[in-house]
């Protein structure tokens, strides 16, 4: 009756939560199955739904049924779960206090039925997205190999959307501190298996990997950097970056932009010449983020040291796309990047034209620069448009 009732119905299921907690110690296993049903689809119609069961005890009932050796009851009780850890304000210390984590990894570790293990991980999504005493608390019970080594058995096409929240839950460890990013990448299967996601034929699987590659490629460590080099994601980005559609593309860009956004060093392993035709079609958008990640995909690119950049941008047609972006972005700052790019690197000649400007003290091998025309050292340029490398919470948070 809770799910997707009027706000009455919601009123009058509510009103029968302490009978439906009741029939969690039944001996009848069905009636405990739709009972655990019954009080997910009432959590899940909102926050005051969810702290009202919390209220009333739902938890310990609910958490003891991990326990149990019927697995559809257990991928039952982890829906249910996983909606009572949902949301603003969801308070996950209480079930953490409530004894939540060593049943819920159990089944991380010793299930093989993809369905309980993915359910079990939208539990896990659902407490990584919350604060990072929670995180810490699942990391130091070794939850990432747990999250890591159903990947590869989640291959199949009737399988493939089962890893989303695998994938989710390892993403929103990614967004935390770095030393969470450090973790993921010296697990051992863990870049393997990302290499493979992020090349899946189903769109979901390869959306949400390419946003946890993102985070990865944040990181500010440079042998955690190096070890996603060497694993092959910069020819596979590159691709996905000008060959899929805006949405999937976008993803594949924030990892290249995070790469060469740590230097010099970094920009020039980028093969800019397969990439920037791509990017100035960001330009030509009318979508924000897209011209936002386009134009500092070309102010790294000039400030790269690579002596040709301007040329290549010139030949590519780059002066028109950042003339449209002057004339036609509404954005304040996507306007003044744009110009602060063209005023720096192009120069008029006598027909009126731009053209590439000599820039002195172009950066030498090791990425120094007494360069005068280099932007973006610090990041902005006092502009809003985009900080020098972003990590990005998921919206796990507030769905």
């Amino acid at each position: 009756m809770a799910a997707g009732g009027s706000p009455e119905l919601c009123e009058a299921a509510l009103n029968t939560a302490p009978h439906l907690i009741q029939f969690l110690d039944s001996q009848n296993v069905a009636l405990v199955d739709q009972s655990a049903w019954a009080l997910g689809n009432i959590a899940a119609e909102g926050p005051k739904f969810r702290d009202r069961l919390k209220d009333i005890g739902v938890l310990p009932p609910l958490i003891k049924l991990l326990e149990s050796k019927d697995l559809n009851l257990v991928q039952t009780v982890c829906f249910a779960l996983s909606n009572l850890a949902r949301g603003e304000g969801a308070n996950h210390d209480a079930l953490v206090k409530a004894g939540l984590l060593p049943p819920l990894l159990n089944h991380l570790r010793v299930d093989t039925d993809p369905a309980v293990i993915s359910e079990a991980a939208w539990v896990v999504v659902y407490l990584t997205s919350g604060p990072d005493n929670v995180s810490t608390q699942l990391l130091e019970h070794k939850l990432i190999p747990l999250l890591v080594a159903p990947l590869n058995d989640f291959g199949g096409l009737d399988k493939k959307a089962l890893a989303i929240p695998l994938i989710r839950a390892l993403g929103n460890i990614a967004s935390g501190p770095d030393n969470n990013t450090a973790a993921l990448v010296h697990e051992p299967e863990f870049l393997p298996s990302m290499l493979r996601l992020i090349q899946s034929d189903c769109r979901p699987v390869k959306k949400e990997s390419l946003w946890l590659m993102s985070n990865i490629t944040a990181d500010e460590t440079d042998t955690d950097l190096a070890k996603v080099i060497d694993a092959g994601f910069i020819p596979v980005l590159s691709q996905i970056a000008t060959h899929q559609n805006f949405d999937i593309r976008k993803e594949a860009a924030y990892s290249l932009i995070n790469l060469a956004s740590h230097g010099p060093e970094y920009a020039k392993v980028l093969p800019h010449r397969e990439l920037l035709p791509g990017f100035l079609d960001f330009l030509r958008t009318q979508d924000y983020e897209l011209i936002s990640l386009g134009l500092r995909y070309v102010q790294l690119l000039l400030n790269s040291g690579i002596p040709d950049a301007p040329a290549m941008l010139s030949e590519m047609n780059g002066v028109d796309a950042l003339e449209a972006v002057v004339i036609l972005s509404d954005d304040r700052d996507q306007h003044r990047l744009a110009s602060l790019l063209m005023d720096t690197f192009f120069g008029e000649n006598n027909q009126g034209s731009r053209v590439p400007t000599p820039i002195p003290g172009t950066p030498d091998a090791s990425g120094f620069s007494g360069n005068p025309h280099s932007l973006g050292e610090g990041g902005n340029n006092g502009t809003n448009l985009p900080p020098q490398y972003l990590k990005r919470a998921s919206l796990s948070a507030a769905v």
